[in-house]
């Protein structure tokens, strides 16, 4: 019942349209703040937002390059999820 309620958490956070397109985009390769501000057309405000709450669940991560964080696919059950979901939701 645990792993079923972890991934229900995980399906929650990707309900939101703006951070399954940062996953979906994330699962592909590694992007920064600014190309993923111009990919979604959103503020960097809002996109601080979703990137805050999918790090604290621990689905993305990011390293610092000098003043630039790099972004990344963390969570392996959420890339497995969004490889299922890729072809219903990948639309651009």
């Amino acid at each position: 019942m645990r792993n079923a309620e972890h991934v229900a958490e995980m399906l929650k956070l990707m309900a939101h349209p703006h951070r399954l397109m940062i996953l979906c985009l994330l699962v592909e390769s590694e992007h920064n703040v600014g190309e993923l501000v111009e990919a979604l057309d959103i503020n960097q405000t809002a996109l601080s937002n979703h990137l805050s709450k999918l790090r604290s669940a621990g689905l993305i991560d990011y390293t610092r390059y000098h003043r630039v964080l790099q972004y990344r696919l963390k969570s392996e059950e959420a890339r497995t999820i969004l490889e299922v979901l890729s072809g219903f939701c990948l639309d651009r």
